[in-house]
């Protein structure tokens, strides 16, 4: 299904619904669990830290949303006037930059959250546990690591193209070239591996912590996953 038609930025009264129910669910329900956190005491700071990390990169895709929505207003009716000058727009790059971010900083601190809850399992009496500044480093290490995945895209324009405007929603998962080099450029490349990853170690992490904010994160999780599957 194409995410959107001539008349309008999201093809359907469906899509353009649930843009702004996802995206309003997605902030409140990430600011409550920051607030919560940050009021409350943890008994385990390092894992507040990586929950309140990981909140922080699923409110930017909530902000992605938001913003497709509000274009998908402003171009309402008329959206084949102005699709290709708002697909090679700065706010188009800057906002597929922000939704490709918050996917990879997302499925990276899951990655290392579940790892850490597994071996603190496997090995419970281990001396080597990670202290705060280790934690700190871990996390800071993979924000940057996102930023740049999603940001040389607009600094290599004779490499990339127009990435992020290859489409109306400003998030390409996949490349239009046939090359070898295109595939291992391509954003889908590191997306897929590091979302089968994540699924592979997902299931262990459930069985160590199954709260009542584990099931409110994982909830926003997979509603963020169907509506950009039917974006793209």
């Amino acid at each position: 299904m194409r995410p959107t038609s001539a008349a309008n930025l999201l093809a359907n009264v469906i899509l353009r619904v649930f843009v702004w129910v996802i995206a309003c669910l997605t902030c409140f329900s990430n600011l409550v669990v920051i607030c919560l956190r940050s009021l409350l005491v943890a008994e385990n700071s390092r894992h507040a830290m990586a929950i309140k990390s990981l909140c922080c990169a699923d409110g930017l895709m909530g902000i992605y949303l938001f913003v497709i929505g509000a274009f998908d207003l402003k171009f309402a009716g008329e959206y084949n006037k102005h699709a290709r000058g708002w697909m090679g727009s700065l706010p188009c790059q800057l906002v597929g930059g922000l939704a490709t971010l918050s996917s990879e900083v997302s499925v990276l601190l899951l990655t290392y959250m579940t790892l850490e809850k597994y071996f603190s399992v496997v090995f419970p009496f281990s001396h080597h546990r990670a202290g705060k500044k280790q934690t700190v480093s871990v996390l800071v290490a993979i924000w940057l690591l996102g930023f740049s995945l999603s940001i040389v895209p607009l600094w290599c324009k004779e490499t990339f193209g127009n990435y992020y405007g290859r489409n109306g929603v400003c998030f390409p998962l996949h490349s239009e070239r046939d090359s070898f080099l295109s595939r291992l450029e391509s954003r889908s490349f590191h997306h897929h591996r590091l979302r089968l990853l994540w699924h592979v170690l997902l299931h262990p992490h459930h069985c160590i912590q199954n709260s009542g904010e584990r099931h409110l994160l994982a909830g926003g999780h997979h509603c963020k996953a169907v509506l950009l599957h039917c974006l793209h």
